[in-house]
């Protein structure tokens, strides 16, 4: 994975070195394709990542966001490898809570996977 657009910081969101909130207010400063963009990025890093139905409601309560909300009712309608999709595709006025809920999704994931990889890792992206 090469680190460049908003990898690195999206990867920083997930490993916690960066605020939800000021990246809360970063996303909601972008433009719509913008937005839809980080989504994608952040349902393809939380895929990667090995995200699954052990790691929804981590995610959920990790993204402060309400359990109706429509993003967190997705999440929990499948597995997570067919909701990302979805989620991404929720109209403008449900990006936000997305945003935080894949960035949450993405963060529990790789602290799994963050473990896992401890002492033998080589990935860019855990050295950050």
């Amino acid at each position: 994975m090469s680190l460049d657009g908003h990898a690195v910081r999206l990867n920083q969101l997930a490993q916690g070195t960066r605020s939800v909130e000021d990246e809360t207010r970063w996303f909601e400063g972008l433009d719509p394709a913008g937005r839809r963009d980080v989504l994608d990025e952040l349902a393809f890093y939380a895929s990667q990542a090995r995200a699954g139905e052990e790691d929804r409601e981590a995610a959920i309560l990790r993204a402060g966001i309400k359990p109706g909300d429509t993003a967190a009712v997705l999440l929990r309608a499948g597995p997570p490898h067919t909701q990302l999709r979805k989620i991404c595709a929720l109209p403008g006025y449900q990006q936000v809570p997305a945003f935080r809920l894949l960035a949450a999704l993405f963060g529990v994931a790789d602290d799994r996977r963050r473990v896992q990889c401890a002492g033998q890792c080589t990935h860019g992206w855990h050295h950050l």
